[in-house]
């Protein structure tokens, strides 16, 4: 296992070895590794989670993306209030913090490729805002999630707000937000924060499986039907759509991927997508 994605010729440095990349396949798996820490994500990790992004979606060896925390205790317990003191102790430093980690969350939203997040034990605060912005969210029956935001007296943007409460609905989002309560991995899939619980000790193994399988499908339509929920998700239903958008429909049946996938069912075997 290595950081970021290039190989190192020795021990690695404390501040890369926070963010664990390895390379599987088709499957990238990115980890949260402070597991003492319980994962909390200092203001240097926020700011290297963009390059990283944007690394593994330039990447055509990569079709699928898993996202974890290191150990069993969390996911992540959310950004590293010791890092506080000095990186948010002036509206100024506090603006450019929130920026970092919009800059992270939007970085995973805009990824062409699929994402999964296995989430284990605590996923709180900045950890659940990051975990949000993924594609699927699988948790094992352990997992609690929270944004405790008011216990610190710290405010979470409209833009977090908004993508819990397409997820979890006013009701709840309002629960969360106003209590600083955390929920239970059942009721967050009851509310539609996660999709799948399994048992801890096939977390992992569950979250692999489903990124693979995901990784196998086509590529093309994968960046298609990412960019169709984007485009709902901003301009609200269909027939607001912009016209060009929509015409992506057109691209996906005469990409090499749409031949592909008629070609191996006439042929009954299992397609082998080219991603174009």
């Amino acid at each position: 296992m290595s950081a970021e994605s290039h190989p190192h010729p020795g021990p690695l440095p404390s501040r890369e070895r926070e963010i664990l990349l390895e390379r599987e396949g088709a499957v990238a798996t990115l980890t949260l590794n402070r597991p003492e820490q319980r994962n909390a994500i200092s203001y240097d990790m926020w700011q290297r989670l963009p390059a990283l992004f944007a690394g593994l979606d330039a990447d055509d060896a990569v079709r699928a993306v898993l996202l974890t925390g290191a150990g069993e205790k969390a996911f992540s317990a959310g950004a590293d209030i010791k890092d506080f003191e000095e990186t948010r102790s002036t509206p100024e430093r506090a603006r450019n913090y929130r920026e970092a980690v919009h800059a992270a969350c939007d970085a995973l939203n805009a990824l062409s490729k699929p994402t999964v997040a296995a989430i284990r034990g605590y996923c709180l605060g900045g950890g659940l805002e990051l975990a949000l912005y993924a594609d699927v969210r699988i948790a094992s029956t352990d997992a609690q999630f929270g944004l405790p935001a008011a216990k610190r007296g710290i405010g979470v943007s409209h833009g977090h707000i908004d993508r819990l409460l397409r997820l979890a609905g006013p009701g709840d989002t309002a629960y969360l937000m106003l209590t600083g309560r955390m929920v239970p991995a059942e009721r967050a899939l009851a509310t539609g924060i996660v999709s799948i619980v399994v048992d801890g000790d096939t977390l992992m193994e569950k979250a692999r499986v489903l990124a693979e399988e995901i990784a196998s499908l086509s590529p093309v339509s994968h960046r298609t039907h990412k960019q169709v929920i984007r485009d709902l998700l901003e301009y609200g239903a269909a027939e607001q759509v912009p016209e060009e958008r929509l015409r992506a429909l057109d691209r996906v049946e005469a990409s090499e991927d749409f031949l592909e996938g008629v070609r191996s069912f006439r042929e009954k075997r299992p397609p082998n997508f080219p991603g174009r």
